[in-house]
């Protein structure tokens, strides 16, 4: 492991092998549509909601963005402005790595007000590339979100007359926890964080148990994909299971959609691997 991965993905130790408690599920309601003129694709879940309060309700989100004002990234943001005005979600999700590296920090703040935009309620956490900024001061990231108007979870919760969202920092951050939450019985309880590792990492003592929908990101969907055979490359320490799709667990209920994201680092690029926006509609 050399010094970048080190700082950018810190984890030694062998995953726990609760791992083969998750598979992909079939049977939920999906389809990916490329929004026309648009470099995007939306990846459209349909959700049973648990409660008949909560349907008609819409999420969207978003994660990996490695904001670096490119061309190409401009153009995306200014599609997904129009997308987002004609979905309307009631709740937006950023997913973590919205940004680059330490010389386009001084950007982000812009961008969060135009995504702050998006939605009446936006909700974050951060990613690898934000936990590896350890330079920073401890609270740099929750301070900046919210000079934006967007709530910074952190091993907590936001929650209103529908959604209890429950927000975890990246496995490789030294904030990362398992914590105890109450249990909302008349939400819909959601899970966001920036990777699915970290989902199985926190399968322990049941506390995936009181979630009906996780989020998370950080796989970019592999990036390069071949045709009839996939991603080239995964990012996790499970190789390909998590690059992308929605999954469940033998013994609990929840869904899990792992987005393939919206951007590249700086240097690389997408390759039959559109960037996408997750909406996820409650039926």
């Amino acid at each position: 492991m050399n010094e970048f991965e080190s700082r950018y993905f810190p984890l030694k130790r062998e995953f726990p092998r609760r791992v083969k408690r998750f598979s992909k599920d079939r049977e939920v309601p999906q389809k990916r549509v490329r929004i026309t003129g648009s470099l995007l694709r939306q990846w459209q879940v349909f959700i049973k909601s648990p409660f008949p309060e909560a349907a008609g309700k819409k999420l969207a989100f978003i994660s990996d963005w490695h904001w670096h004002d490119s061309p190409r990234q401009q153009k995306i943001l200014a599609e997904l402005t129009a997308f987002m005005r004609q979905f309307a979600p009631d709740i937006l999700l950023l997913g973590g790595d919205m940004c680059d590296d330490a010389d386009t920090l001084y950007q982000q703040k812009e961008l969060l007000e135009k995504i702050a935009a998006f939605a009446p309620l936006v909700l974050a956490v951060g990613g690898n590339w934000e936990s590896g900024k350890r330079w920073l001061k401890k609270d740099f990231f929750a301070g900046l979100y919210r000079s934006c108007g967007i709530n910074y979870l952190e091993n907590s919760e936001f929650v209103n007359e529908f959604f209890a969202v429950t927000g975890m920092p990246d496995i490789s951050s030294i904030k990362f926890h398992n914590i105890e939450l109450p249990v909302h019985d008349d939400k819909v309880n959601i899970l966001m964080t920036h990777n699915p590792d970290g989902v199985v990492a926190l399968d322990k003592r049941g506390f995936l148990g009181k979630y009906q929908l996780i989020v998370c990101g950080h796989n970019h969907g592999g990036q390069v994909r071949v045709p009839f055979f996939g991603a080239v490359y995964c990012p996790s320490f499970y190789h390909r299971k998590f690059v992308r799709g929605i999954f469940r667990h033998r013994d609990h209920h929840f869904k899990m959609l792992v987005s393939s994201g919206i951007g590249e680092h700086r240097g690389t690029f997408r390759c039959f691997c559109p960037p996408e926006v997750l909406t996820v509609e409650f039926k």
